[in-house]
């Protein structure tokens, strides 16, 4: 386990403090805590010679389509668009 040292402002202490004997465990048992809830995991790499998800799932992008061959030049087809559905 590492030790780490850090300076406090005195009112941020005092919480500190005064959460310790509130809760009746040590402040280092608190600060611990915080920083596992606010510091996530680090992302988990592939394993070597292991695909990525991107290369695993390459050959199925855009194999789908919508059936609509100008569905992003047509302005018919973003009549409504942003708008309600039920407005």
């Amino acid at each position: 386990m590492s030790t780490l040292t850090i300076e406090l402002s005195d009112e941020l202490a005092a919480r500190l403090a005064t959460a310790s004997e509130r809760q009746q465990v040590p402040p280092a048992q608190i600060v611990q805590e915080v920083l596992e809830k606010s510091l996530p995991d680090p992302p988990v790499a592939p394993l070597p010679g292991e695909p990525s998800l991107y290369d695993a799932m390459k050959d199925g992008f855009g194999c789908v389509s919508s059936g609509v061959g100008d569905l992003s030049t047509n302005r018919k087809h973003m009549e409504g668009y942003g708008r309600s559905r039920g407005a």
